[in-house]
């Protein structure tokens, strides 16, 4: 049985006046980052070099969460990969959330009426239960100064209630990426003089406070460089 030749179709030049319609390839969605994006690449890498995971530096997202006012849903969502949000939280929803989760001395949230006549007895001003009711719900935008004595008075960094989810994870799991990067050095460090492992309580302990092994190195390296002169006399010898 003989094969049938199928001639592939002509391709007609389009002459003037007539429209070509072609289909063109899809345009590459692109890619969404924001400030936590890098971190969050550095921190992937750091943590497979130390065979630690995402769980051994971030183990309690309810912290992590109460720091940075992003909820611990989210948080594990954007360790995980997820992309960053477009539309950033506003002023009201981020003051919310301090006036949701800060307790007063008895345990219970405190009182617009007692927060606008603490601000305005330490400051000097005039502030009402109104006018921080009408910020609470997004009915007004604060003056700077006012963000700013909100702030103060919820115990968190000025300008915390305008960060964007990657500003307010970044700062965060920037200071405990730093730490950890400090921890490793120490750790090449004390390599390089011969010593094969360090010994914590626990493994959880070093990764929790990644800070504490940096801060031990002078001490370390001096065992290390003079293990005589580091021990302490006993019964004179």
């Amino acid at each position: 049985m003989r094969g049938t030749l199928v001639a592939p179709p002509l391709k007609r030049r389009a002459t003037d006046g007539e429209l070509q319609v072609t289909d063109a390839a899809p345009e590459p969605a692109a890619v969404v980052e924001d400030q936590f994006t890098p971190w969050l690449k550095e921190g992937n890498q750091l943590l497979a070099q130390l065979g630690l995971s995402w769980g051994d530096v971030l183990s309690d997202l309810d912290q992590v969460s109460y720091a940075t006012g992003v909820t611990p849903e989210r948080i594990k969502a954007r360790l995980e990969g997820a992309p960053p949000r477009t539309a950033p939280a506003t002023f009201a929803e981020r003051l919310t959330f301090l006036h949701e989760t800060r307790r007063d001395a008895n345990g219970k949230k405190h009182v617009l009426r007692v927060i606008a006549e603490t601000i305005a007895s330490e400051q000097k001003v005039k502030l009402t239960a109104s006018a921080v009711h009408h910020l609470l719900h997004g009915r007004n935008e604060p003056t700077r100064q006012t963000a700013a004595w909100l702030e103060k008075y919820f115990k968190v960094p000025v300008g915390w209630c305008s960060l964007s989810e990657g500003e307010a994870l970044a700062a965060y799991v920037g200071a405990r990426l730093t730490s950890l990067r400090a921890a490793q050095d120490t750790l090449q460090a004390l390599q390089n003089r011969g010593v094969t492992s360090v010994s914590a309580r626990s493994t959880g302990d070093l990764a929790k406070q990644p800070g504490l092994l940096a801060d031990l190195l002078p001490t370390l390296l001096a065992v290390v460089d003079n293990p005589w002169e580091s021990r302490t006399p006993r019964d004179g010898k």
